[in-house]
């Protein structure tokens, strides 16, 4: 008859072990368990059983178990079935001991350890997330969930769920794949400006003083002898009417020019996953911030061209990228007046988007365009307002400004470097300033350092050679491959015999063989011509 004995011990706890590992869906050993066979054997002096709340297993042993002793019955329930096989109910979760005697009074240890059950949860998140390799450890009130997932957005998907069965949840969970991302920024600024121009400039003046007017818009003035025209600026075509004391002068002004400029920028930013990158290009201006009792502060306010990036990986080479490009500029039209200083303006345009690509490609954002038109009429009162006659005694101007951004950006997955694969050394490092003779003399801008850390007499001193020899880093060399050994050819009273062509020549390109009706390739020439 079998004997059972608990003692007042009780071990309370759980033991939480993690493990990471790739492919489907897998969950912890102890949630694996109710998959295994129930029987588990008893061979060791020392054995180690995981269990699963509500569940049972079958211990057999090799000989007769006369007697077995449990440390904490409130987790475990042993009953023998047979003089050697036992069933393990477990009933909650936590740890204990079985300690059982065979009749040769051999002693065999067993560790229990018996998990919450969490094969629901398990189950579900194995039909939702297929792609996903997750670890589900239940705890006393909370649970712990780990593992691998290949995108971001799967893993507040995962907590809401297991919020639903447990009160608390452990996020343990890793994206999958390169977090570290390389972005090649290519920034177009192309301003398109049209100018129209077309009147009269007029010179009037008595005796040898007058005053003209440029197109350039310059004013200046000079002295100059009666039926002579000169300007400041390049005016087009002149011509004047000429008297004994009094001159009229005139320049006709007929000009259209067109103007392309392109700014390019094209920074590199390395950032991770989820962590924004920006780049700046502008500068800054003084602003005056009234403040209590009178007094004032300077603030500054940036202006310029300014890209902002948020890159996130979503596994499988994809990513997911928002992009806020910003420009703005300095505009006096919206400038304010305070306290008789004049605060500027600034004219900002932006925008704000986001897209998913795969690594490699590039994302294209145009279209922000700011179009300027400014018209100008100058002219003589009431002369340049008379219909017909009126364009001789006026100079219209009309200029179109159009500033568009365009923006390429390419994501790429980057590591850091290894230790070999560090160049020995960066640009300069071999070199040094020349000396008088090699500057003033040879024309020299740099010279080579005599030795490598260029601590020597004649490097410190700027008198190095002008020569340098490179460090010994010559490539392995190899044994020399022997050539091919061809067959000696028997000879017959020394000389070879005559070479023989057993093959049957080709037949012609343009035939077909009899009894194949598809073409077929003939040598090197090519296949047979259809008829």
């Amino acid at each position: 008859m079998l004997k059972a004995r608990a003692t007042a011990a009780t071990v309370l706890g759980a033991i939480v072990s993690i493990a990471i590992g790739l492919g489907s869906v897998t969950t912890s050993n102890a949630q694996t368990l109710g998959r295994q066979p129930v029987h588990f054997k008893v061979s060791g002096p020392v054995e180690r059983l995981e269990m699963i709340v509500n569940t049972s297993r079958i211990l057999t042993t090799e000989h007769k178990v006369p007697q077995l002793l449990v440390e904490n019955q409130g987790v475990v329930r042993a009953q023998p079935i047979s003089p050697n096989q036992v069933q393990l109910s477990a009933l909650k979760a936590g740890f204990t001991t079985l300690t059982v005697w065979d009749e040769n009074q051999g002693e065999h240890t067993i560790d229990v350890l018996v998990y919450g059950d969490a094969r629901e949860l398990e189950n579900l998140l194995m039909t939702e997330f297929p792609e996903a390799t997750l670890r589900v450890r239940p705890l006393a009130s909370s649970v712990v969930i780990s593992g691998y997932v290949p995108r971001a957005e799967m893993v507040s998907r995962i907590v809401r769920m297991a919020e639903d069965y447990y009160p608390s949840v452990i996020n343990n969970i890793t994206i999958g794949g390169v977090q570290q991302i390389l972005l090649h920024v290519k920034l177009m600024e192309v301003s398109r400006t049209k100018l129209r121009q077309l009147g009269f400039d007029w010179a009037n003046f008595s005796g040898d003083d007058f005053v003209v007017q440029s197109v350039a818009g310059l004013i200046s003035s000079t002295n100059v002898a009666a039926g002579t025209a000169t300007s400041s600026g390049g005016d087009t075509v002149a011509f004047g009417i000429v008297n004994d004391a009094n001159s009229f002068f005139g320049f006709i002004d007929a000009l259209r020019q067109y103007n392309l400029v392109k700014v390019l920028a094209e920074p590199t930013l390395v950032t991770v996953s989820g962590r924004p990158a920006s780049f700046s290009s502008g500068g800054e201006f003084p602003i005056i911030v009234p403040q209590s009792l009178g007094t004032v502060s300077i603030e500054y306010r940036q202006f310029g061209t300014r890209v902002d990036f948020v890159p996130i990986v979503l596994g499988n080479g994809r990513v997911r990228l928002e992009v806020r490009p910003q420009v703005s500029e300095i505009d006096p039209a919206r400038s304010v007046t305070i306290n008789n200083t004049t605060v500027p303006g600034l004219r900002t345009r932006w925008v704000d988007t986001g897209v998913e690509m795969k690594a490699g490609q590039t994302l294209a954002l145009a279209g922000l365009i700011q179009t300027q038109v400014e018209s100008t009429n100058v002219g003589l009162p009431w002369l340049s307002d008379l219909p017909g006659v009126g364009a001789a005694f006026r100079r219209v101007r009309e200029q179109n400004n159009e500033i568009e951004l365009l923006i390429l950006v390419t994501p790429e997955f980057v590591d850091a470097l290894d230790a070999s694969e560090v160049p020995p050394c960066g640009p300069g490092q071999l070199t040094g300033s020349p000396s008088d003779c090699d500057l003033y003399y040879r024309g020299y801008l740099e010279v080579p350092t005599c030795c490598p850390d260029g601590s020597c007499s004649s490097c410190t001193s700027g008198v190095g050679p002008a020569t340098f020899t490179l460090p010994n880093t010559s490539l392995p060399t190899y044994e020399p491959v022997p050539a091919m050994q061809q067959p000696v050819s028997a000879s017959i009273n020394g000389r070879l015999p005559p070479r023989t062509n057993n093959q049957p020549p080709n037949p012609p390109a343009n035939s077909v063989r009899a009894g194949v009706g598809s073409p077929s390739l003939i040598g090197p020439t090519g296949y047979d011509v259809l008829e």
